[in-house]
């Protein structure tokens, strides 16, 4: 009873946001601007989800985040122009991304550390410029899916993917699977000398973070319609942004990215409509004032609250006695 009483308490409060979340636009008019910023934040989570899965829970710095994300545009954006069910384009747009992950994923993976970067960034700038001097003109969908637009629909795709990518990553974390991802994380060579091939852990990590960030794309494709140049999807911005989310939220994880992702995409759209220009130089100073004294994310600052209070208390017990 007590277990069931602890995990109730442990969920209580995501359920009550999630309910917030389908509830809010049935009972209120939020208005285009707010909703388009929450469309935003849900592409932000699941891609910081992506990322962390790999970078955080299997230790695999991977910058190429932006060829998955582009991809996963890219063929939602065509399948779903032809007719197909945009929930089946997303999919496709997904499978896609996993498909590219498996081609990059096995010649990058036997790489370690910085080089396994360096690799996945390259080959994230080599799909940037083919699909840049490939689609040279304005990529965007026919005039009846731009007549039949609507924000509130796009709202809540957004939202049921990214609560597929919290629970993808939640089931993966606490299986065999994250077990091993976490072997590979805290020390590869341990994890192989015990039995456990990192190689194949690292792939399957690696294509399930790619299969979230192609979702990622496809609700992207079907919130913008139009692409003035495709190639910006495969932008760097889509790997590192995410990247700052994670280490803001708390790295390996499964809150701190959301956290990360709300602090990114909120403050930065607060910061540009008070300061203009000038939000860049103000989010990059509290990013460093974050990443300086929280290392562990704004999800360790609850625990590091703990601990100060812990020692205050014992200090006055001391001097009590």
């Amino acid at each position: 009873m007590s277990t069931i009483r602890a995990s109730w308490k442990k969920w209580l409060p995501s359920g009550i946001v999630v309910a917030a979340c389908i509830i809010l636009p049935m009972v209120m008019e939020i208005g285009t601007h707010i909703l388009s910023l929450m469309v935003m934040l849900f592409i932000y989570i699941i891609l910081s989800q992506s990322w962390n899965l790999i970078g955080g829970y299997t230790g695999q710095i991977n910058l190429g985040l932006a060829a998955f994300f582009g991809c996963g545009v890219l063929v939602t954006h065509f399948i779903w122009s032809i007719g197909v069910p945009i929930y089946l384009a997303v999919a496709a747009g997904g499978v896609s991304a996993m498909f590219l992950g498996g081609v990059i994923g096995l010649p990058t993976l036997r790489l370690k550390g910085v080089y396994f970067a360096i690799g996945t960034l390259a080959l994230a700038e080599v799909c940037r410029i083919v699909v840049g001097n490939t689609f040279t003109r304005m990529v965007q969908m026919p005039i009846y899916y731009v007549q039949n637009y609507n924000l509130i629909s796009r709202y809540y795709l957004g939202l049921v993917v990214a609560l597929i990518a919290v629970g993808v990553v939640y089931l993966v974390t606490n299986s065999k699977l994250g077990l091993a991802m976490a072997a590979v994380r805290d020390d590869e060579e341990a994890g192989q000398v015990t039995g456990v091939n990192t190689f194949k852990y690292k792939v399957l990590a690696l294509l399930i973070s790619a299969f979230l960030a192609g979702l990622a794309g496809g609700v992207y494709a079907f919130f913008q319609l139009t692409f003035q140049f495709i190639s910006s999807v495969f932008s760097p911005l889509w790997t590192f942004q995410p990247l700052m989310a994670v280490m803001i939220g708390g790295v390996g994880t499964l809150v701190g990215p959301i956290i990360g992702s709300v602090f990114l995409v909120i403050l930065s759209a607060v910061f540009a409509i008070t300061l203009g220009k000038a939000h860049l130089i103000l989010f990059g100073i509290l990013f460093i004032l974050v990443v300086l004294f929280f290392p562990n994310g704004l999800v360790g600052f609850e625990h590091q609250v703990r601990q100060w209070m812990a020692r205050v208390r014992r200090s006055r017990l001391w001097r009590a006695i």
